[in-house]
């Protein structure tokens, strides 16, 4: 690997920010009426294609809703607002904070490279969540999302770096597994502890 990468690009969700979509989407299916089952992967398994268009905003959540109960059969209560927003409050983790504070004193470039709908990144925005990255690359921004390879091809060109100048870190090995078969080194990340220890290795910290 790399030991001085030109870019460094972070996951937010389940790195950053303290929660998962699991979480998200099991209190929403509770607020429809349903307990049988924790994930709308579990509901409908092309439920996961249709949440991909809409943190790519092809779709906007209205039309997430309505295609949602075709697919289904059940129906979305009525609701003033975004539903996606109603239990989003995540905190940020210290730890990963610290983190990336301390890489940046090493004047590293890091950028927030992230799957993400409309309203949880005017969320994240409002609450100045992405103030410590140098630029973000949101999926519902740039039209694609992990782990499609343009999402990291879109990045690199960007930010005109080779892969092999950059090092992704992501809690999902589907997303790891896709940077890396670009060129990107990429870390999966299980806690700050251990990332931490890995950076210390490699010499990146």
């Amino acid at each position: 690997m790399n030991t001085n990468p030109s870019l460094i690009m972070v996951d937010m969700g389940g790195v950053l920010a303290l929660h998962t979509d699991t979480s998200l989407e099991r209190a929403l299916l509770l607020e429809f009426g349903i307990d049988s089952v924790a994930s709308f992967s579990q509901l409908e398994p092309s439920l996961v294609d249709l949440l991909q268009l809409h943190s790519k905003a092809v779709i906007d959540e209205d039309a997430l809703w309505a295609r949602f109960s075709d697919l289904t059969g059940v129906p979305v209560p009525p609701h003033d607002g975004s539903l996606w927003a109603k239990y989003f409050n995540p905190l940020m983790d210290p730890e990963m904070e610290k983190l990336l504070g301390d890489l940046k004193a090493k004047q590293y470039r890091i950028v927030c490279a992230t799957n993400t709908e409309p309203a949880h990144y005017a969320y994240h925005q409002r609450m100045n969540h992405y103030g410590i990255f140098d630029a973000v690359y949101a999926s519902c921004v740039i039209g694609k999302a992990k782990p499609e390879l343009d999402f990291f091809t879109h990045i690199l060109a960007a930010e005109n770096v080779e892969p092999r100048q950059v090092l992704f870190i992501d809690d999902s090995k589907e997303n790891c597994d896709a940077a890396s078969s670009v060129g990107i080194n990429a870390i999966p990340y299980a806690n700050c502890a251990n990332l931490r220890q890995r950076l210390e290795y490699i010499g990146i910290l």
